[in-house]
């Protein structure tokens, strides 16, 4: 095996650790660990097609995450799979894969969405971080009582966070 495919296989599973890494730690509340998944120049989580806004910058989505998740889910758990990582560059990489994602809302019901993360990596003091995170729904979501934004109110797809 060459230096180069060892190389690229590192980096694909490394890659593949940091998106179950996010899960673990967006499920069991570790947010502070979770936040160092993101790079430190201006990363960007979009759940627009969500109805829940793109967050640029780890302060906007760190707020995002304890205010419209945290705030409103009690429990949470991601499932991710198929992964596909498209490219590897020196510092950077793209990839998708799938989540199901199911929670129990504070203010009443479950939530459960199917969907995928369309990723850009950066390979940042020595490990992969998310650059770019946009989730993008597969299957109609079910919501509970979760409650949006209201600027985000004429959205038509409703979850709790993938």
């Amino acid at each position: 095996m060459t230096e180069s495919t060892l190389s690229s296989i590192v980096n694909r599973l490394e890659i593949i650790e940091l998106t179950a890494k996010y899960a673990h730690r967006l499920d069991t509340r570790q947010l502070d660990l979770l936040m160092e998944l993101w790079s430190d120049t201006s990363p960007v989580f979009d759940e627009e097609d969500f109805g829940l806004g793109k967050a640029t910058g780890k302060d906007e989505i760190r707020q995002h995450f304890e205010t419209e998740i945290y705030g409103q889910m009690e429990n949470l758990c991601h499932l991710t799979t198929n992964h596909v990582i498209n490219e590897i560059f020196e510092s950077r990489a793209s990839g998708t894969c799938t989540v199901f994602a199911q929670g129990d809302v504070r203010a009443g019901g479950s939530s459960r969405a199917t969907a995928y993360y369309q990723d850009q990596y950066v390979h940042e003091n020595g490990m992969w971080k998310f650059s770019s995170r946009k989730v993008i729904p597969l299957t109609k979501p079910e919501v509970g009582n979760f409650q949006f934004p209201t600027d985000n109110a004429e959205s038509e797809v409703r979850t709790a966070t993938p």
